[in-house]
């Protein structure tokens, strides 16, 4: 599907007289390369030019532009790169000026000096020029968010259309014109899963990588349409493209089949190899045998996959095929520390004599047929897992747990906590807690550990007033039934007045920003507790420090609103402000401008920034310090300049070629006391010249412009002032 590593290569010598003999020169600035060398590659081929053995090459721009993501550098590290990545993050250092001059030269010493790949992005994986190039080309990107691999993870925004009629087909041409971008060679492929059409007039395209037609399981993609109209409107992918290399043998199918599946427990075992495949392990594919083991457990008959590293045997990964409805198991710690503990109940067993015990079943049971009848979640990874607990766990322990696998409740001191498992309230929170680690996979410090806390407040609460057929008092007071046991009518949280309780806090401006209880996961929750509630009921805050009015959208609307949030739209480190924007999101999928614009109110009443440009001004009183808004959409590029005159060019100090025509969009934010000029130029076959400018006097500028096929580039320059920008371009 995609064909991208076939290339001639161009090195020193015979070869190179054997290859170009009457077109390239070599001189003592080595070899010499024009645009007309390149006119002879097929599709998806490349000109490799080898640098290993510290030669140099000359770059002839002069008869026109080369094609910068057609030409591959070796580098005397071995390091191959694509010539318009080399310029994009060494050119300043290599003092290469595309636009200016008539070319350049690449000396491998020069390049021998420069720091690897790898080590610039630090501990991030860095986003390549080529990648930026390839999104550039969609129409219009609202959101751009990538993983730890630098590979895009989540765009949004008009991104094309594909076939109504075939969305399948649609999807996996859509991907193929990604394919630069999430890093793509001709050994990767797509093939779809399952097709879906939702009740709200969209089709989700879900698709399976393969490598060398062999799948990477844990790999996927899906595309987001319009039934109608076939406009694509977003695309995620958790992928794992690059190779895990490894000269070690491969190893029998069986043999590493029965190494990896030694630790499981049960009778009867069986084990019969299916398959080779590759399976993501830490953003990398590795390649498995992956074999079916079926034997029986305590809980009935079982059926896994495990995939055995095909080298060594080792278990990489063990997937459970067979998952049951609402399945309950409640153990006893008997007071102390060993998990789970004695088996006490499991799913439908009679009435126990521990009320303890009996209330954290039913409970769970609650929690479950919630999820289940809201939001049609099959337990908390949403494939029917068993939800086991375990009560009595310690002595007078004051707290409850998810510990990755399962609850864990204490008895309480009576001082600060009657036994935990009794609250409905507290059973509902924890549990959620499990399901965000299935979903967004919220990191538990600092803003993201305070999402998660309220997440789990705000579920409790909506499942409480589920149960309960309504809102009441009682539904914004949390673990009000054990909490403080000799103190009536007080509760551990309040959502509807967080301060209450004498810690919590309910505005973003004034929120803790200490180390401590991990960056604040539960002083700070109760600025997101707050906004939902206010979401749900309306009004405005309880203190007086915002005067936003919100207007209600009942308790229906809000749970759907942030469950699609949460499983949609946030990720690991989703803070305040990246909250505020997926809930927005989800509201705007599921109803409308108005339910779009409470959700914002609701997170303007507590402070929290990102109010949209087109939205109403935020009504602070005291006023909150907002960073200004950016409304540019498309694949940004930074910049700074340092005062008048200074001038860069885009993106990334390079320029494009556009094999077609179409809109030329770039739109500019940069420092309010700058005045930053923005122009679009084209080469016209002897030059570069400009075709479109903005010279506002203001560094915010804005170009739409309707060309033809050929080669550009943006030019900023500043008039007056200093500082950085952001330039967000689109391009056909």
């Amino acid at each position: 599907m995609f064909k991208r590593t076939a290339y001639t290569l161009l090195t020193f010598g015979a070869l190179v007289a054997a290859c170009y003999s009457g077109s390239d020169q070599v001189d003592d600035r080595g070899l010499v390369i024009s645009a007309a060398d390149l006119e002879g590659l097929g599709d998806g081929e490349f000109l490799t030019v080898d640098l290993t053995a510290n030669d140099a090459a000359r770059f002839d721009l002069g008869d026109g532009p080369i094609e910068l993501d057609r030409v591959k550098i070796v580098r005397p590290s071995g390091e191959e790169l694509l010539l318009i990545d080399l310029i994009g993050l060494y050119g300043e250092a290599l003092g290469i000026d595309l636009i200016g001059e008539g070319g350049f030269t690449l000396e491998g010493d020069a390049l021998a000096e420069l720091a690897p790949l790898s080590a610039l992005g630090g501990s991030q994986a860095l986003v390549l020029p080529s990648q930026n190039m390839a999104l550039a080309r969609l129409p219009q990107i609202d959101r751009l968010a990538f993983d730890n691999q630098a590979l895009p993870r989540l765009i949004t925004g008009n991104l094309g259309t594909m076939s109504a009629s075939d969305p399948a087909s649609g999807a996996l041409e859509f991907v193929e014109t990604l394919a630069p971008a999430l890093r793509f060679d001709d050994s990767h492929d797509f093939e779809v899963v399952r097709v879906v059409e939702d009740d709200l007039g969209m089709v989700h395209v879900r698709m399976q990588l393969f490598i060398d037609d062999l799948p990477v399981i844990g790999s996927e993609a899906i595309v987001h349409a319009e039934l109608g109209s076939g406009e694509i409107q977003g695309f995620q992918s958790q992928i794992a493209p690059r190779l895990s290399e490894s000269d070690a043998e491969l190893i029998d199918g069986d043999v590493a089949a029965e190494l990896a599946s030694k630790g499981i427990e049960g009778k009867e075992i069986q084990v019969a190899v299916t398959d080779l495949v590759y399976i993501a392990v830490n953003g990398r594919p590795m390649l498995a045998y992956a074999a079916e083991v079926a034997y029986f457990s305590d809980e009935g008959p079982e059926l896994d996959i495990v995939y055995a590293d095909a080298h060594s045997g080792e278990l990489l990964a063990r997937h459970p095929q067979i998952n049951r409805a609402k399945n309950r198991q409640v153990y006893s710690a008997n007071n102390g520390q060993s998990l789970p503990g004695s088996w006490k109940m499991s799913e439908g067993s009679p009435h126990n004599g521990d009320n303890v015990v009996q209330a954290a079943y039913d409970n769970a049971g609650v929690t479950y047929d919630y999820f289940k009848s809201t939001f049609n979640r099959d337990s908390f990874n949403n494939g029917g897992a068993l939800i086991r607990s375990t009560v009595h766990y310690g002595s007078n322990y004051d707290n409850a747990f998810w510990n990755g696998q399962q609850m864990v409740y204490g008895d309480g001191s009576g001082q600060y906590f009657g036994p935990l498992a009794l609250s409905g309230d507290i059973v509902v929170h924890e549990l959620t807690h499990a399901i965000t680690q299935y979903e967004a996979g919220l990191v538990y410090q600092y803003e993201s550990g305070a999402l998660n806390e309220a997440f789990s407040d705000i579920f409790a609460a909506s499942a409480q007033a589920w149960g309960s057929g309504g809102i009441s008092s009682a539904t914004w007071q949390l673990a009000e039934d054990v909490w403080t046991p000799n103190t009536p009518g007080d509760a551990m949280r309040y959502m509807n007045n967080p301060t209450q309780d004498g810690q919590s806090r309910d505005y973003y401006p004034t929120r803790y920003t200490g180390s401590q209880d991990n960056g604040g996961v539960h002083l700070n929750s109760g600025i997101a507790n707050l906004a939902y509630k206010l979401l749900v009921t309306g009004g405005t805050h309880p203190q007086g420090k915002t005067n936003v009015s919100v207007p209600g959208i009942g308790i229906h609307k809000s749970e759907q609103i942030f469950y699609r949030a949460l499983r949609t739209y946030m990720s690991s480190n989703t803070n305040f402000e990246g909250a505020r924007e997926a809930t927005a999101q989800a509201a705007g999928d599921l109803y409308g401008a108005s339910e779009v614009s409470a959700v914002h109110k609701a997170w303007d009443a507590v402070g929290v920034p990102g109010t949209p440009v087109n939205n109403d001004p935020p009504q602070d009183d005291p006023p909150q310090d907002d960073p200004p808004q950016d409304s540019c959409s498309g694949v940004p590029y930074g910049g700074s300049l340092s005062g008048k005159g200074a001038t860069q060019y885009q993106p990334n100090g390079t320029y494009y070629y556009s094999s077609k025509s179409g809109i030329h969009s770039g739109c500019m934010t940069g420092p309010g006391n700058a005045d930053f000029d923005l122009y679009l130029m084209k080469w016209n076959g002897n030059g570069w010249t400009d075709v479109a400018k903005s010279e506002s006097p203001t560094s915010s500028e804005s170009i739409s412009y309707g060309g033809s096929a050929g080669y550009y580039a943006w030019r900023v320059i500043s008039w007056s002032g200093s500082g950085s920008y952001t330039l967000s371009l689109t391009h056909p």
